[in-house]
């Protein structure tokens, strides 16, 4: 389909971009769930139909996921409520997404952009650090597991922002619409994601 659409499309140019990732998983059973720091880098094609439409496919690894932390008190009093947290878990879910958006110019220095992505998990690693400024820092644990490149899928909308001819700045929304939660009758959530990306593109 992209073939045909390229040999009719008046232009094709290549780029690369990279930047920010700001994500969690939201819906139920999310409790304590927090937002985590990471990155995302890879390659797009803009491809142009019109003066104010463009398709923009891209392939990225994007590194997504979530962090909790854990109060030791609440642990050993079964529930109950301690003053710290004792423990932190940063869950890291890497995945290859492709992003098929279509993009449409307000001006010569903005477009709108939104359409579906497709990801693909790589793996899940796990980091588990005790917080305790006491304890050895080789309390630290770490496990990865295969990600089996199960699918998530789902509906990304942001912004191009052009800089200068090469340059663009990009910020994004992504929301997944696959249920991460099959086993759990009735409850659901979702990856979700912002992103900050440096867009360059070759001419």
């Amino acid at each position: 389909m992209f073939i045909c659409q390229i040999g009719t499309a008046q232009e094709t140019r290549f780029g690369v971009k990279g930047g920010l990732n700001y994500s969690s998983i939201v819906g139920d059973v999310t409790e304590g769930l927090k937002f985590r720091f990471s990155g995302h880098g890879g390659i797009f094609l803009e491809i142009d139909f019109s003066e104010k439409f463009k398709l923009q496919p891209e392939l990225l690894y994007s590194s997504q996921g979530f962090q909790f932390s854990t109060d030791l008190a609440t642990i050993e009093n079964g529930g109950g409520t301690g003053d710290d947290n004792d423990f932190r878990t940063n869950v890291q879910l890497n995945f290859i997404t492709v992003p098929i958006l279509g993009k449409f110019a307000l001006n010569d220095k903005l477009d709108v952009e939104f359409g579906p992505q497709f990801g693909f998990l790589l793996n899940q690693v796990t980091k588990f650090k005790e917080l305790d400024q006491e304890a050895n820092s080789t309390a630290d644990r770490r496990s990865s597991i295969s990600g089996d490149f199960q699918l998530d899928y789902g509906a990304a909308v942001g912004l191009g922002i052009k800089l200068s001819d090469n340059l663009s700045l990009s910020p994004r929304f992504y929301i997944g619409l696959r249920n991460r939660l099959n086993g759990l009758q009735g409850a659901q959530n979702y990856n979700a994601a912002m992103q900050l990306s440096l867009n360059y593109m070759f001419r």
